[in-house]
């Protein structure tokens, strides 16, 4: 299991994935607004989305976990 985590302490925008949705190294998962600019969350590498820990609108802490990968 791949932890995803939030780069910053902020607001989620918009998750971009969604549970068995497959993605790559590189790939945006979410968006984490902090500080009025707008932060990527990507995928470290290739896997599967298994869970997404939060939604839109959700507020996150700098290296929450936000979703897992298998």
């Amino acid at each position: 299991m791949i932890e995803v985590r939030s780069p910053a302490v902020g607001k989620v925008l918009e998750v971009l994935v969604a549970i068995g949705d497959s993605v790559g190294p590189g790939d945006e998962l979410l968006v984490v607004e902090s500080m009025k600019m707008e932060i990527p969350v990507i995928a470290p590498g290739p896997g599967t989305i298994r869970e997404i820990k939060v939604s839109a609108g959700a507020q996150v802490q700098a290296d929450q976990i936000v979703a897992l990968l298998e």
